[in-house]
């Protein structure tokens, strides 16, 4: 399965640097092995789609994902 976290900004855009970096740690869950954790990078002010392929142990298997740290890198 290919899981693709849809992150959003929900605060005034104008608070992000528009030469800002940020690194988004996240983990996802429901993979058999368990949490898979993922860094994804935003820069330009850019939306940010970043797929992960993990292995469920069905079809029904419930897939969440949970932001666990963001590092703001220049800016």
């Amino acid at each position: 399965m290919t899981a693709e976290p849809n992150l959003v900004h929900l605060g005034d855009s104008g608070s992000i640097g528009p030469d800002a970096g940020y690194e988004i740690t996240f983990e996802i869950h429901g993979d058999e092995s368990g949490p898979v954790i993922e860094t994804a990078e935003l820069s330009d002010r850019t939306s940010l789609n970043t797929p992960s392929v993990i292995s469920t142990a069905s079809a029904g298997t419930r897939v969440s994902v949970e932001i666990t740290d963001v590092v703001v890198q220049g800016g």
